[in-house]
């Protein structure tokens, strides 16, 4: 029986909540490697991990270094993803 497969818009969050808590929540730019982050979303997937880095680049959520992306930090639009807003 083949595993589902993680839903996109689910990995693209656990991504960025990934870098900001490996960054320690401090603000940006606290650059992180790539291999950390595919450690903490616990995936052998390098390929979803770099497609999803260039996805959140493109929406301005990650800035990223090296092609392949070596490191990544979370944007300040990234950040109000992945915090909760006040009420």
């Amino acid at each position: 029986m083949q595993k589902s497969a993680p839903d996109p818009i689910q990995f693209l969050k656990a991504l960025l909540t990934a870098v900001h808590d490996i960054t320690g929540r401090r603000p940006p730019p606290t650059w992180t490697h790539v291999d950390k982050v595919q450690r903490k979303l616990a995936t052998e997937n390098i390929d979803a991990v770099h497609a999803a880095i260039r996805l959140a680049a493109a929406k301005g959520w990650l800035r990223v270094d090296g092609d392949p992306p070596a490191s990544v930090t979370i944007t300040v639009d990234g950040i109000k993803l992945v915090e909760p807003r006040p009420a």
